[in-house]
């Protein structure tokens, strides 16, 4: 090496170890994070931030909105500009006398126009006010309709959380009855080897154990359904199937109301109700709207521009203004039918609303009596189960000590497997009866501070 270059000074050990270090850990791979555990509450919030279909109703409100903002925009004056030019196949005037024996009015085909015209209207037989109420229950109506696809949302989402709730309890006794009855086929085994059990008993075994399998693979595969069907309720692809915490609380006798309460007729604040009830005040609206066409319209009207001829010539200022009225005095019957169709449909919005509340007292009704029903049958499942669980740790106990048979013991291993089974069944349906009870009385989005309100709708 040359002596007049400088030999590059060496790399300190230290600062060599912390330049590694520093780059095993800027390339080393992160640490997964652990995947959140999905309660329902975050699910059903999960639900109504991204359900397409909630969304979908939240447009048709925007939509609704916009519309009175329209209706509200008729009240005030029409100002519109306009443009125009006209060949006529003879002269004419453009610029007309303006006053005897003054200068002769000037002549041509081409005419130009350029101006504005403006109508600010005076009376409109009520229907412009009209329209403009009408817009505001349309929006009340879609607002409504906001809240109740929210309500069913909420309830699809809780019925099928507690669902997967159920399976995977139900996946875990399939498991566990499958263990017991592997055991009792290893068992089985070994006593055939010396001659102490007969073939045909092992094969009930492997029966009972083909069945069991069968029955696991069930559950699970419902579990795997169930998971897809969240994911869609709260707007996820299908492949998404997060690990879900909770559990499926034992019923509450307090939480049943009783046969008498005001409670169970108190759905005042169902929103299919109250849609039902504004469907009312838009069919009445909408008779006095037609009613308003036997009424005559006064406007005022105006119109300010310039006029000329052929090469834009001889122009001059134009302007007329003045107020005009028009009646309708024959219109074949239209207008008379049409109101009277109007009174029908309001007749029928009426039923309708009628209709609407005896199903949904029905519906309250139904639900308090699944109630009973779903909270009775879990208390006789769970003793169903106690007395299963015990026949069967007898039989199995004769059948090891050979005061008992193989049969006996699969029997009661059968039996005690369908009283668990049934008892997570009765326990789920009584949850889904509360559910039933919570959308019947319109209250079971209450507690979800981010759930659409439309309390607030001005109701007109």
């Amino acid at each position: 090496m040359d002596k007049n270059y400088p030999t590059p000074p060496r790399c300190p050990a230290k600062l060599f170890s912390s330049l590694l270090i520093t780059i095993l850990i800027l390339t080393a791979s992160p640490c997964p994070a652990a995947e959140t555990l999905l309660t329902l509450k975050e699910a059903i919030k999960t639900g109504l931030k991204q359900s397409p279909l909630l969304a979908s109703s939240r447009f048709n409100l925007q939509a609704s909105s916009l519309g009175t903002k329209a209706a509200r925009g008729q009240l005030f004056p029409q100002l519109d500009s306009y443009a125009g030019y006209t060949r006529l196949s003879d002269p004419t005037v453009i610029v007309p006398i303006k006053e005897f024996g003054g200068p002769a009015p000037a002549f041509s085909r081409d005419h130009y126009s350029l101006g504005m015209t403006m109508k600010i209207p005076l009376f409109e037989g009520g229907r412009n006010w009209t329209r403009l109420s009408s817009e505001k229950i349309s929006e009340a109506i879609s607002a409504e309709t906001l809240h109740l696809t929210s309500q069913e949302l909420i309830a699809d989402i809780t019925n099928i959380f507690n669902r997967i709730l159920y399976l995977e309890k139900l996946v875990l006794s399939r498991k566990n009855t499958l263990y017991a009855l592997e055991k009792a086929r290893n068992d089985a085994k070994e006593r055939l080897a010396v001659g102490r059990v007969a073939p045909v008993e092992l094969m009930r075994i492997e029966t009972q154990v083909a069945e069991q399998e069968q029955a696991l693979v069930t559950a699970r595969e419902e579990c795997v359904r169930a998971r897809q069907l969240l994911a869609r309720f709260i707007g996820r692809e299908p492949a998404w199937q997060p690990e879900i915490s909770g559990t499926l609380s034992l019923p509450d006798p307090g939480f049943l109301p009783a046969a008498d309460a005001r409670g169970e007729a108190d759905i005042s604040r169902r929103p299919d109700i109250r849609k039902a009830l504004q469907e009312v005040k838009l069919a009445d609206i909408e008779v006095k709207y037609l009613n308003g066409y036997n009424l005559p319209s006064v406007n005022l009207v105006g119109d300010y521009g310039r006029r000329a001829g052929s090469g834009v010539n001889n122009d001059e200022e134009v302007w007329s203004g003045g107020v005009r009225m028009s009646l309708n005095l024959f219109s074949g019957g239209t207008i008379t039918a049409r109101v009277q169709q109007a009174r029908a449909k309001a007749l029928a919005a009426g039923e309708h609303l009628r209709q609407t509340r005896l199903q949904a007292m029905t519906q309250v009704k139904n639900a308090i009596s699944r109630l009973r029903e779903t909270g009775k049958r879990y208390q006789v499942a769970e003793t169903a189960l106690s007395t299963a669980k015990e026949t069967w740790r007898i039989e199995d106990l004769k059948y090891r000590t050979g005061a008992g048979t193989i049969t006996d013991s699969l029997l009661a291993q059968s039996s005690w497997s369908q009283a668990e089974a049934a008892t997570l069944a009765a326990l789920y349906d009584y949850h889904n009866a509360k559910v039933e009870y919570l959308l019947a009385c319109g209250t079971i989005d209450s507690g979800f501070a981010d759930r659409t309100d439309v309390d607030s709708v001005e109701e007109k």
